[in-house]
């Protein structure tokens, strides 16, 4: 836990916190006191939790003070010190909130350059926070992961993104490991079975990107980059590195043309971690994954290939936004992921066309939760790593949303020119959004600071408004019964519109409510989102959207999409009817391009809330009539010359079918691929496989379980454990609670146990079992999971649309939650997803069950 007191320390300190007056408004270090570089030494063995280090600031104080503040979280300070000269001054510690510790001189310290000096011991973590172990076929190995607030676990520090400094460490460990950092090696010494590795001195970087590795690794070089690179692997893996090895060096030329800079580092490092919070970390020179991100076959299958390359984009993008130009605090953290998600895009769209990243709408994936009253801005107050953490995700969806927006209004060229400026201006130091908002203002016809402020500093977004008269409005969306504040945007509305037979196109900026717009007045119809890149929902008459279908092929692929996802949102929103929604939902359906399709089939999904037994068999008889012709046509089986959207398609439709329409054949299908796949992973492909498991489990005998089980224990390959830990949804009281009693198995890593947790939470629609489980084992679960992990766990285990699974999750976290940061906020989102679920649920099911007894028998 992070904002707290601490109350133990080295028994030669005594904790206070009555010297610091008003201590719950100081949540960062004083800009009074600045650091210059850091020095740090680490004694680690991979076989022992226990560990020593010492490190040296060296620190310029700009005003006179009588304390030095740093931070660390469960460290045992042996001596704390001040140095100038040869003066050394002892420094009294005391405990503040935000891991903040301060360092009392006892005496005012004039202005002038110091060198903080601490020797200190800690424990490996091993929930995979900061530096933690990680076990991979009876391997020791450490891991590091320090963003956002966790480096202050490994060592003391300026634990800030606006202190940007060099660093050079020096770690010690037995001699059979292989150490690793950011930079490379630049002295080894060996003695006595120990070995001493210097590494060079970093460029300046924030703490977060310090990061090192030790273990028995193999390595596979990485050929054709502008700088020496490996791909470091756990013991026995590095052959599987091929595919990553062949990718990168073009993803890396591509960036490195984009911003005009070269890569701005030392050396390129790859490391797969088999144990992993998150999917990867830029750190600098040294890049962490997921080892199912790395560790693949020679030539994965085209639906397989998209999250590895796009990951790995987007890390070498940080090379460059976040790294080389670092934002000045976290409430700017969209600037560090939007941009790097924004590029990957873009890297993926100019290699890898046949992957259709052209056809993603990425605002979708931030809409829902966007939308909700308890969302928070984008950039907001940050105080500890829970705000980090709060709505982390619109950080990387939202803010790419915004970025294509903009980069559509002024252009490809321009808008590139601007990020290279912005490169230019501010490389190895700090910047705020006004920074960004400077130079893309440079190149634009309109007020880019005013339009990005009001989509980035106040939560949700607008739905825009088309009335016959031509007038048109904005209000704030919201899902229907949800009370939220009136708010307004400056909006880009790029217009297509039907009109005494022609169709005109349009350009307004709506930033007032309301406007009259006289050009669109008695349209026959309009389609207010040209290419689908804006972000916002709109509306338009049922006279308009009913003419609208019926000229359907006037819109591409991605605006298809968008009809169909902005007709959801509507009838969320209570803004039309079901009738209104299936009647676009009826005329997309009848397409025949895979994407629009599979835009069908998520449709389709997004559904699902309004099934239970009343309607189960209906809605069964309503999907199959919809996609059993494009079973028949697409069948389960790879056929030469498949495009990636009909991969995606055939995935999409035996999904939906085998586990929500399932007849006899379905069943047959899905348990001879859950066989193949059990025996030989390779001859089924991951994500059909995936729907059959989960099928099989839904629908199968209950000693399915136990194959599955043994499948994971037999196979170290972690694309496989994720696939089969993904698909036990085994409804059995029986299998459920060996489910939840896996997440102690020590196969089972720390990082997994909440996706363990969630398929468990799944798999029986009432959750009594699952509540009995966590209140009798909530302890031990906790002391296991990454913190991380802890405080999102509302959200992963208790958004439910059952007003019982409500009632449980509302019983049981009282008392809990106020003890794990972010656990409180997460409980709120969570309970507000399941209370808007339920009310949609009350305002629609009955309207559902009605339309869907019409499907003919």
């Amino acid at each position: 836990m992070k904002v707290k007191y601490y109350l133990e320390l080295a028994a030669a300190f005594m904790l206070s916190v009555s010297t610091l007056a008003n201590a719950d408004e100081i949540y960062r270090l004083p800009d009074s006191i600045v650091p210059q570089q850091q020095i740090i030494q680490l004694r680690v063995d991979p076989d022992q939790l226990d560990f020593s280090g010492e490190t040296w600031i060296d620190l310029d104080i700009t005003k006179t003070t009588d304390k030095v503040g740093f931070y660390h979280i469960d460290l045992t300070l042996e001596k704390v010190e001040l140095v100038q000269g040869e003066n050394v001054i002892p420094l009294e510690v005391s405990g503040g909130e935000y891991d903040i510790f301060w360092g009392s001189a006892g005496k005012p310290l004039p202005p002038g350059t110091y060198q903080l000096h601490i020797r200190y011991r800690g424990k490996v973590n091993t929930s995979s926070d900061g530096m933690y172990l990680s076990r991979f076929e009876d391997r020791n190995y450490i891991f590091t992961q320090f963003e956002d607030m966790e480096a202050r676990r490994a060592f003391p520090s300026f634990d800030q993104p606006n202190f940007k400094i060099p660093y050079q460490l020096t770690i010690e460990s037995p001699e059979k490991h292989t150490v690793l950092s950011n930079t490379p090696v630049e002295k080894r010494q060996v003695e006595a079975g120990w070995q001493k590795v210097r590494f060079q001195k970093t460029k300046p970087m924030p703490t977060y990107l310090v990061a090192y590795a030790i273990g028995e690794f193999d390595s596979a070089e990485i050929t054709g980059l502008s700088v020496p690179g490996k791909v470091y692997t756990p013991y026995g893996q590095a052959h599987r590195t091929r595919f990553v090895i062949q990718h990168t060096p073009a993803i890396l030329k591509a960036l490195e043309d984009y911003f005009g800079i070269p890569y701005p580092y030392a050396k390129l490092d790859f490391v797969a971690v088999p144990n992993f919070t998150h999917g990867a970390m830029e750190n600098a020179g040294l890049i962490t994954y997921r080892s199912s991100l790395l560790l693949l076959e020679d030539e994965p299958g085209l639906s397989e290939r998209s999250g590895p390359l796009d990951t790995i984009a987007h890390e070498l993008a940080h090379q460059w936004y976040g790294n080389l130009v670092t934002m000045a605090w976290w409430d700017d953290l969209w600037l560090n992921e939007a941009f790097a998600s924004w590029m990957a895009s873009k890297v993926m769209m100019q290699l890898y066309p046949e992957l259709n990243f052209h056809t993603r709408i990425i605002q979708e994936g931030a809409f829902t939760a966007d939308a909700s009253p308890t969302t928070k801005p984008v950039k907001k107050l940050v105080r500890s790593s829970a705000d980090v953490m709060d709505g982390l995700g619109l950080n990387y969806s939202k803010g790419e949303s915004i970025l294509n927006m903009i980069e559509a209004l002024i252009g490809e060229k321009a808008f590139q020119k601007a990020v290279q400026t912005y490169m230019q201006k501010h490389k190895w130091g700090n910047t705020t959004a006004d920074d960004l908002w400077a130079v893309l203002g440079d190149v634009a016809d309109f007020d880019v600071p005013a339009m990005m402020r009001t989509y980035l500093e106040q939560p949700g977004y607008p739905l825009v408004e088309f009335e016959a008269n031509g007038a048109v409005s904005q209000r704030r969306y919201h899902l229907a019964g949800a009370e939220v504040k009136p708010q307004v945007w400056n909006v880009p509305v790029a217009i297509s519109y039907k009109k005494n037979g022609k169709i005109h196109r349009q350009m307004m900026f709506l930033n007032e409510p309301r406007v009259l717009n006289s050009q669109l007045a008695e349209a026959d119809w309009i389609y207010p989102n040209d290419n689908a890149m804006g972000y916002y929902r709109w509306k338009i008459s049922s006279r308009q959207m009913e003419t609208l279908l019926s000229d359907i092929d006037v819109l591409n692929v991605r605006e298809k999409k968008n009809l169909l996802y902005n007709s959801d949102a509507l009838l969320k929103a209570g803004e039309i009817s079901l009738q209104d929604h299936m009647q676009v939902l009826d005329v997309l359906a009848q397409e025949q391009d895979p994407t629009v399709v599979s835009a069908v089939v998520a449709a389709l999904n997004d559904l699902l809330y309004l099934v239970d037994d009343s309607n189960r068999q209906v809605f069964a008889r309503f999907v199959a009539e919809k996609l059993m012709p494009w079973y028949r046509k697409l069948g389960v089986g790879p056929q030469p010359g498949d495009s990636e959207e009909i991969i995606k398609l055939r995935q999409a439709v035996f999904s939906i079918l085998s586990q929500h329409a399932p007849n006899e054949e379905l069943e047959q299908v899905s348990k001879k691929m859950t066989r193949q796949y059990l025996e030989d992973p390779g001859a089924v492909s991951r994500h059909l496989a995936s729907a059959a498991l989960k099928s099989t489990a839904k629908f199968g005998a209950a000693d399915w379980y136990h194959k599955y089980r043994q499948a994971y224990l037999k196979s170290s390959d972690a694309n496989v454990r994720n696939t089969l830990m993904g698909s036990m949804y085994f409804p059995q009281d029986e299998n459920v609670r060996q489910l939840l009693d896996f997440s102690f198995h020590e196969e089972m890593s720390p990082a997994n146990v909440i996706y363990n947790l969630y398929v468990a939470s799944k798999s029986q629609e009432k959750q009594d079992l699952l509540y009995s489980w966590l209140d009798k084992h909530f302890q031990q679960l906790t002391e296991r999971m990454p913190s991380y992990h802890i405080g999102r766990m509302p959200e992963f285990v208790s958004s439910s649309c059952d007003q019982h699974n409500v009632q449980l999750a509302r019983a049981f976290y009282p008392g809990r939650m106020e003890k794990f940061d972010g656990m409180a906020r997460s409980f709120e989102v969570a309970m507000d997803e399941a209370n808007q679920c339920l009310a949609l649920k009350d305002r629609f099911q009955a309207e559902f069950t009605r339309y869907l007894e019409q499907v003919p028998r």
